[in-house]
């Protein structure tokens, strides 16, 4: 029997967990799900899950709004009936706990927390008791969860799939030239990119000083009027640093990279780590949250101490100096991410937990209460 399952995302598009949720969403339609994908209408998500085939359902959730979304999703639910739904976002996430608590969410819910919970203890506890299994893209959030209030027998742990469709496709050498002129590329500096939104890149930044090999840093997804401009353009030779606002076009840009960085301490599992990696490029992550799942620290990349500047700038030039490191750990992380998290095996566990819940097995009563 097809499952009839409804994927909601209140997020418009450009984050990692974006792209997470409409490929998991695109893999599970094709593998046979009667998928329906709400999300906002008008939006990046919304065109590229239109053009990838699924039926969209547009949605607006409002923010501090939560009992006005609750009536949209019980009205969407109305008209769209289906078996399971699977939040994967916070507005959908508290709407849905809401309906679930007034007895007015018939099928059961699913919750999917792609992030480190920053929700209070009370809202975990609830949202946990509402729903009929977690999932936590690594163990680090489950741990999190856990801690949190989440029942350890209600949560799941099935990491972010890799999207091979965004890394695979070899870039034509004008979009490179493109990226060379924007980053301002030298040949006597090694160029060291961060591919993320503002999480922690001031610590680099601030490692610099403390770098022997000379370095052009790239800061793409860091807007020129963001607070970490300053410390931008405080950069001193013989390092320069350039920071560049969010665009999904990057994957040229990995073409120009001798190393890839992620600083953040606030990862659930991240996609831009996964396909620097994919394409076989050296890492360098800080020790903390769901980057311990991903790293193994002198294997397939480094782990470094996420607030120590001298950590990060030791790391920097061991990679960048050692002879033969770069391509012994970018040949091993492509292999961690082409293998342990590939999006075909994220998309099985997913369809199988659906199956286990749709079973009657860990489901609340309709009415938490």
């Amino acid at each position: 029997m097809t499952m009839r399952v409804l994927q909601v995302l209140h997020q418009g598009g450009g984050a990692g967990s974006v792209t997470s949720t409409l490929h998991l969403s695109l893999g599970l339609a094709r593998a046979g799900v009667d998928l329906r994908f709400a999300c906002p209408p008008d939006s990046e998500v919304e065109h590229q899950a239109r053009a990838g085939g699924l039926e969209v359902l547009p949605l607006a959730l409002a923010p501090r709004a939560r009992r006005r979304n609750a009536g949209a999703l019980a009205a969407l639910l109305e008209r769209h009936p289906c078996d399971l739904v699977n939040s994967q976002s916070a507005r959908d996430r508290q709407a849905l706990t809401l309906l679930a608590w007034l007895g007015r969410l018939g099928p059961p819910l699913v919750l999917t927390r792609r992030q480190m919970p920053r929700t209070l203890f009370a809202e975990t506890w609830l949202a946990a008791r509402a729903a009929a299994r977690v999932v936590a893209v690594s163990e680090a959030v489950a741990a999190a969860l856990a801690r949190k209030g989440t029942p350890r027998r209600k949560l799941a742990v099935i990491p972010n799939g890799l999207v091979l469709e965004r890394v695979d496709p070899a870039p034509d050498a004008g979009s490179v030239a493109g990226w060379r002129e924007r980053i301002g590329w030298r040949a006597d500096q090694r160029t060291v990119g961060i591919v993320a939104r503002p999480k922690d890149q001031a610590i680099v930044l601030r490692a610099l000083p403390r770098v022997r090999t000379p370095v052009r840093l790239v800061l793409a997804g860091v807007g020129a009027d963001h607070p970490l401009a300053h410390l931008v353009r405080s950069v001193a030779p013989p390092h320069a640093a350039v920071a560049l606002p969010f665009t999904p076009d990057v994957r040229p840009l990995y073409e120009l990279l001798d190393l890839v960085l992620l600083p953040s301490r606030s990862e659930g599992l991240s996609q831009s780590l996964l396909e620097a990696m994919a394409l076989g490029k050296p890492v360098i992550a800080s020790a903390a949250a769901g980057n311990l799942d991903v790293v193994t620290h002198g294997a397939d990349g480094l782990l470094v101490r996420p607030l120590d500047p001298a950590d990060w700038a030791a790391g920097i030039d061991r990679v960048l100096t050692e002879p033969g490191l770069a391509a012994r750990l970018g040949a091993c992380a492509r292999d961690t991410a082409r293998e342990r998290f590939s999006l075909e095996r994220t998309v099985e566990r997913t369809r199988e937990l659906y199956r286990t819940v749709l079973a009657g097995r860990l489901a609340p009563p309709a009415h938490p209460g």
